[in-house]
C-alpha cells in the first residue's frame, strides 16, 4: 500500500511540474511574411516559444518539427480542415524520431518557422482562422499534452497567382490596388509613405516609371532608340533597380520626416513642394523636393521632380 501511495505522489509531482512548466511557457504564432496569400503558396509561420516563468523551461525540439508544431485550421463557419498527405506520412511513419534537448533562461525566447501549407490541406480559397499547438514532450499519441497558441487570420485569395496580381495587392488589406482621384499633394504623401513603410507595389502606383527612367538625355536617347520589347524590359528593369536600392537616386531614398509646403495646379499639370528631412548618425539633412504631376486620365502621376540642398540640422 505505501508503495502505491508513493507512486501516485510521484505521477502527481510530475503532473504537477508538467502544469507549472506549461503555466511558464508563452506560446505564440504570427505570419513570418506580411503579404498577401494565394492558394498554392508556401505560408510561413513562425512559432515563438518564451520562458515567462523565473526558473529554467527545458523542452525537446525534434528534427522533423510535426513532433512539436501542429495547426488546428477552421473556415469562417468552423469547420475543421483536414492534415495534408505530407504531415499525416510523417507523423505516422515507423521511424525514430531524432530530437535535442533545449533550455531557456527566465525572458530567453527559441523560435520556429514553418510552412503551414505543409500542414493543412488547403483545397480553395477562403478566410480561415489558424491556431498552433506546441509539444514541449514531442507528440507521441493523441494524448499528448500540448500548449495552445493565440489565433490568426489568413485570407488566402484564389490561385496561381502571376506576379502582376501579386503586385496589384494590397499587402494589408487584401484588397487588389487601384488608383484614386486624389490631388497632387495627396499622391505625393501616398508615394512618401509608402517609401517610408517600405510598401513598394504602393509607392509605384502614381509614378510614371518610363518618364522617370527618360529623365537623363543619354537615358532618354537609349530608350528611343530601343525596340517595343526593349523599352519595355528597360522600364522593368528601372522598376526592380529602384526596389533593390541599385540606383543612386533620390526619389527611393526615405526621408524619415516630410512637409508639404506648397501645391499649385491647373487642368493639367502641377507641381507639389515638400521639405524632407533625412536622418543620419550625427545630422539630419534637409532638401526642397519639386513634384511634376500631370494628369493622366482622371488621375494625378508623378512624372519628374526636381532638388534643392537646404543644408543640415
Amino acid at each position: 500500500m505505501r508503495r502505491l501511495l508513493a507512486v501516485i505522489t510521484i505521477l502527481a509531482s510530475a503532473c504537477g511540474l508538467a502544469g507549472a512548466a506549461q503555466a511558464d511557457t508563452g506560446f505564440s504564432i504570427r505570419f513570418s511574411e506580411k503579404k498577401v496569400y494565394f492558394l498554392g503558396d508556401e505560408i510561413l509561420v513562425e512559432a515563438l516559444v518564451v520562458n515567462t516563468g523565473a526558473s529554467t523551461l527545458r523542452f525537446k525540439v525534434a528534427e522533423n518539427r510535426v513532433f512539436n508544431v501542429d495547426f488546428d485550421v477552421r473556415t469562417a463557419t468552423n469547420v475543421a480542415l483536414e492534415h495534408a498527405h505530407e504531415f499525416t506520412t510523417q507523423r505516422t511513419s515507423d521511424q525514430p524520431v531524432f530530437f535535442r534537448e533545449m533550455s531557456l533562461e527566465p525572458g530567453e525566447q527559441y523560435a520556429i518557422v514553418v510552412d503551414l501549407s505543409k500542414y493543412t490541406a488547403f483545397t480553395q480559397p477562403g478566410l480561415y482562422v489558424l491556431q498552433a499547438q506546441f509539444y514541449s514532450e514531442l507528440y507521441r499519441t493523441g494524448t499528448s499534452t500540448a500548449i495552445a497558441s493565440n489565433r490568426l487570420t489568413l485570407n488566402l485569395r484564389p490561385g496561381p497567382a502571376t506576379q502582376a496580381m501579386r503586385a496589384a495587392v494590397d499587402t494589408e488589406t487584401g484588397v487588389l490596388l487601384a488608383r484614386q482621384a486624389l490631388s497632387p499633394d495627396q499622391v505625393v504623401a501616398w508615394t512618401i509613405t509608402a517609401r517610408q513603410k517600405s510598401e513598394w507595389d504602393k509607392f509605384f502606383l502614381y509614378l510614371d516609371l518610363e518618364k522617370l527612367l527618360r529623365r537623363g538625355a543619354e537615358k532618354d536617347r537609349a530608350y528611343r532608340n530601343s525596340s517595343e520589347e526593349a523599352r519595355r524590359a528597360m522600364v522593368e528593369q528601372f522598376r526592380q533597380d529602384l526596389r533593390q536600392s541599385r540606383i543612386d537616386g533620390d526619389i527611393n531614398v526615405i526621408p524619415y520626416a516630410y512637409e508639404i509646403q506648397k501645391t499649385a495646379y491647373g487642368p493639367d499639370t502641377g507641381t507639389v513642394q515638400v521639405l524632407e528631412k533625412f536622418k543620419y548618425p550625427d545630422y539630419t539633412e534637409l532638401k526642397n523636393y519639386t513634384y511634376h504631376l500631370q494628369r493622366q486620365d482622371k488621375y494625378w502621376i508623378i512624372v519628374d521632380y526636381e532638388i534643392k540642398n537646404l543644408g543640415t540640422e
